[in-house]
């Protein structure tokens, strides 16, 4: 016999906890299940860079410990994979043989990190503890690291490796950053990290590898480079094959509606496995962020609860730092809008590059330096507000001065 559940969750992230959070602040008694294949509370992916160059320590990526589950009445079932859903029979097969019964069922099932067909245990991609763990060992004395691909995961972990470390990017791309922000953001970048040290191979890509001592890399271009560490980062893949076996639909994300449902009524799906509207361009997207994660997980559950209300669609809100530099970007940033305006103070190192409809009305916005004001920009786009004006892009405008504008 199955256990039975009223709501079940597969997924330990920030989806889920957002929907655990949202379920049992509306409903006391409901019983509610999470269920994830690795055997732990849930932890922050972002800080791992942090924790692998050793500016943290382990305990300090821990979102939630163990009571978090118990004091909301949830039953963890951590460590254990699911190996199918059947959405008629409202039930769902782990690894193991049991059945687990619900009567809603949340897919927050996330993404896993592409990886490359090489056979050396000195390359390494970073999704999961398990990577984290492996790197900090790989960390120790090493002298030369090379990452593959331009993004969210290879320059942060170049970023925490050893001062003395040789480090060496490689871009298939003509630039760097290409999928979080436009080419004049990623130019200025660009001339701020090789003034860091940072080695850029752009165009190009790992032809060929030996390893010896190191890892012999030979590039497209013909040059090679000698590293004792090969980061893979050539983004993620979402973690779709259960719902494409249950006979969900399925894009390159989980399709969802609005109410962050599927195409079967009683299977939700949020974070970086669904594919919803994206808030500017009204297209399907998956966002792959923090912030969309938790909307969509709340906006999931309310549903789940028979409390319906329409998700307004995510938007891009991707905030890091790179070798002591912020990055961020939020909302649309490609050069087809109606009117970009742009602020770069050399000395500071900080640019801001806002991008405006037809209307004046902020759609998105790229910060290199200081980032403290990109929780702004993200309201203003959110709120398809009327761009402040030039004091908010060279920095002198104040919070409540942009509040203001808002509440106005």
């Amino acid at each position: 016999m199955a256990e039975q559940y009223d709501f079940v969750i597969i997924g330990n992230s920030a989806a889920g906890l957002q929907a655990i959070r949202t379920l049992r602040k509306y409903d006391q008694r409901a019983t509610i299940a999470i269920v994830d294949r690795e055997d732990r509370p849930a932890y922050s992916r972002v800080l791992t860079p942090y924790y692998i160059g050793g500016h943290i320590l382990r305990e300090g990526l821990d979102i939630v410990d163990h009571s978090f589950y118990e004091e909301l009445g949830v039953t963890p079932v951590f460590g254990h994979s699911v190996i199918s859903i059947d959405p008629e029979k409202h039930s769902l097969q782990l690894a193991d043989g049991s059945n687990v019964g619900f009567k809603k069922l949340l897919l927050a099932t996330g993404a896993e990190a592409r990886t490359l067909p090489i056979a050396t245990q000195r390359a390494c991609v970073l999704r999961h503890l398990a990577d984290a763990e492996k790197l900090v060992d790989l960390y120790q004395d090493m002298k030369s690291v090379t990452a593959v691909g331009a993004g969210l995961v290879s320059l942060p972990l170049l970023s925490h490796a050893s001062e003395q470390a040789e480090k060496h990017l490689v871009v298939g791309s003509n630039r760097i950053f290409s999928r979080v922000v436009d080419p004049e953001t990623s130019a200025i970048l660009e001339d701020q990290l090789k003034a860091k040290g940072l080695n850029i191979h752009k165009q190009n890509d790992i032809k060929e590898m030996v390893e010896e001592d190191q890892l012999q890399l030979k590039l497209n271009s013909g040059k090679q480079l000698s590293s004792d560490l090969l980061i893979i980062g050539k983004g993620v893949t979402p973690n779709t094959h259960l719902a494409v076996e249950a006979g969900l639909n399925v894009a390159d994300g989980i399709l969802i509606n609005d109410n962050c449902r599927s195409s079967h009524p009683d299977v939700y799906a949020a974070g970086d496995a669904a594919e919803g509207l994206d808030f500017i361009t009204g297209e399907t997207t998956i966002q792959g962020n923090w912030m969309t994660a938790v909307e969509q997980g709340e906006n999931a559950a309310l549903n789940m609860l028979g409390i319906e209300c329409s998700y307004q669609g995510s938007l891009k809100n991707n905030i890091t730092e790179i070798f002591g530099i912020g990055v961020a970007a939020v909302g649309y940033c490609q050069d087809d809008v109606a009117e970009i305006v742009s602020s770069w103070n050399a000395a500071a190192g900080r640019f801001r590059r806002v991008f405006l409809d037809e209307k004046q009305r902020v759609v998105g916005a790229n910060m290199v330096g200081e980032t403290n004001d990109a929780g702004l920009y993200y309201q203003l786009v959110s709120t398809r507000s009327v761009f402040p004006g030039k004091q908010m892009l060279t920095g002198t405008a104040t919070y409540a001065q942009v509040q203001f504008h808002l509440d106005s």
